[in-house]
């Protein structure tokens, strides 16, 4: 009896595996080219929608976040008197923010009261005393108070004002971002669409490069852009 003689020519099954392996290294490394990318968009994405989101806290509550703006501007990009910036890098993001000085008065003043959203923020009291006039002019519980003596503020602002920028960027960032901001991204990169769309082209040549292609049309394909 014969037995079977068979020879199998294992070069085009060799061939296939090893582009499989290039390919998939080519899409990690196709990540890893996007990503800076990615986060420098990401971090426009976030810092524009954190300004959008601080603008319509304000307008909800403007007894609360009113300093953070020129008089009479509560709520207007252009009437900020905050400026924060993103700077992106290959794992993280980081968000650094100062006050800005202002430079409108209040209906009851001559004279722009410079350091206020730092000053009402920090819940920094100040003394306000006469100065080329003998006399003081106030309001208190809607009743108008004249006095020759200094007068000290422990709340500027208001009660409420103290502290409010900082947990408005708090909340933000630990409810409102992780929930709107970043669950349709992560939604979307839960799926490696593009790694099956060019698998099999990348298992029949060109594995590396064709798994370049795949990683950076991955990670851009999140749709992160700077509004």
């Amino acid at each position: 009896m014969k037995l079977l003689n068979v020879q199998f020519n294992a070069k085009q099954l060799v061939n296939m595996v090893n582009n499989t392996a290039q390919y998939g290294k080519g899409f990690t490394k196709g990540i890893e080219l996007e990503k800076i990318f990615f986060m420098t968009e990401l971090g426009k994405y976030t810092l524009e929608t954190l300004n959008n989101y601080i603008d319509s806290q304000a307008k909800q509550n403007p007894g609360a976040l009113h300093h953070v703006y020129e008089w009479g501007q509560i709520g207007s990009p252009a009437g900020r008197l905050f400026e924060i910036e993103s700077i992106p890098g290959p794992n993280a993001i980081k968000f650094s923010g100062r006050f800005l000085a202002s430079n409108s008065t209040s209906d009851t003043a001559s004279e722009p009261f410079i350091y206020k959203a730092e000053t009402m923020e920090e819940g920094i009291s100040i003394t306000v005393v006469p100065r080329n006039v003998t006399h003081l002019r106030f309001e208190v519980n809607d009743e108008i108070v004249f006095t020759k003596n200094a007068v000290t503020i422990t709340h500027p602002g208001g009660p409420a004002v103290e502290g409010s920028f900082g947990k408005t960027t708090y909340t933000f960032f630990n409810s409102y971002f992780t929930n709107v901001v970043l669950q349709p991204f992560l939604k979307d990169l839960a799926t490696a669409e593009e790694f099956a769309q060019y698998f099999p082209q990348g298992a029949r040549g060109g594995g590396y490069s064709l798994g370049i292609k795949a990683g950076r049309l991955y990670l851009s394909s999140a749709g992160v852009k700077a509004v």
